[in-house]
């Protein structure tokens, strides 16, 4: 962040120190003052003291939200809007087939067809005051505890997010703009009968990503390449997943290499796991912040509802999901 008549970058010193060096910048005399004194001062004086401290929690704040990254993000897509406003996904469906021309040389003229997904990118917040008695006492361990936490709420909310349009409609995922149900019958990407994972389980999910058809019923490339599931079933998924030194081919672990796992600790159900293909390859989950924006956002200022500084983060953040032919669900047993 770079503010305006903000001096050099400050080094990572306590908030008694920086008061009395921007105090001593500013020309304001700080001889003699106690530590309650400068923090007080320098609150009331120069802009720069909350700006700075605020600066200092959104830098620990954005490593620790890098740190406490989510399984389902993994899946999807990033992007950015913007503006608040729904972001509209357009698919086209398959360029129609090409026709050997007859003796005339008449080209007849093809259809494509069309479909559509949104969403919108909303505003998530919180605040957080920082009192004069903790400004004076600290030596920036308080600072780096609470952007800390900050950065992992930050981290967290952006996973129940994607979390929750898993869990709408009883698990069966969000409406499409074709009413249905993400996992549907109709859409060809949801087990008939819940099981638990096997050879056989995992052959019918590939297969069933494997045949998808686009809106003009031609096949798509849909590669299966994730297997996501929730912590109870990760020890079952690891053996489904590993490589087996067989002595006869009937013993070779057709998996072997093939999926990635990811587990994901935010799932509701803990018998239900998924099929995802690369979400570079194919549409599905995308998730989008607003332009300029990517990430928590900190600001700051001199409280109004507390004596000290109020450290504010925001988050403009929303998903969707912009095509159900990349993702297969099995309810588990």
């Amino acid at each position: 962040m770079n503010y305006p008549n903000q001096p050099a970058a400050m080094p990572m010193q306590p908030p008694v120190d920086m008061a009395k060096e921007l105090m001593a910048l500013r020309g304001f005399q700080t001889t003699g003052l106690s530590p309650a004194s400068m923090i007080t001062r320098a609150l009331h004086t120069t802009s720069d003291f909350p700006i700075i401290l605020g600066d200092t929690v959104g830098r620990t704040l954005r490593d620790a939200y890098q740190a406490a990254p989510s399984g389902i993000r993994r899946l999807g897509r990033q992007t950015t809007a913007r503006d608040f406003r729904s972001i509209n996904k357009l698919m086209l469906g398959e360029t129609p087939m090409l026709e050997k021309l007859n003796e005339h040389g008449e080209i007849k003229a093809g259809t494509m067809t069309e479909a559509k997904e949104s969403y919108k990118v909303e505003t998530w917040a919180r605040k957080i005051g920082i009192t004069r008695q903790v400004l004076v006492n600290d030596d920036l361990g308080a600072f780096s505890d609470l952007a800390r936490r900050m950065g992992q709420a930050a981290a967290e909310t952006e996973a129940r997010i994607l979390v929750d349009l898993l869990k709408a409609n009883s698990g069966n995922g969000p409406k499409m703009d074709d009413t249905k149900a993400l996992f549907h019958a109709d859409h060809g990407n949801k087990a008939g009968t819940g099981a638990v994972i096997s050879d056989t389980t995992l052959s019918a999910a590939r297969l069933t990503l494997r045949t998808q058809k686009g809106l003009s019923g031609q096949p798509v490339r849909a590669t299966p390449k994730y297997l996501m599931v929730p912590p109870a079933l990760e020890t079952v998924a690891e053996k489904w997943l590993a490589t087996v030194a067989a002595a006869k081919a009937a013993d070779v672990n057709p998996f072997s290499g093939s999926l990635s796992l990811v587990v994901e600790p935010r799932l509701a159900s803990v018998t239900r796991w998924y099929v995802t293909t690369d979400p570079s390859e194919i549409d599905g989950l995308e998730f989008a912040y607003l332009a300029g924006g990517e990430g928590p956002q900190v600001e700051s200022k001199s409280g109004r509802d507390v004596d000290g500084v109020e450290i504010r983060v925001i988050l403009d953040f929303r998903a969707g999901f912009i095509d159900h032919r990349g993702w297969f669900a099995n309810a588990g047993a």
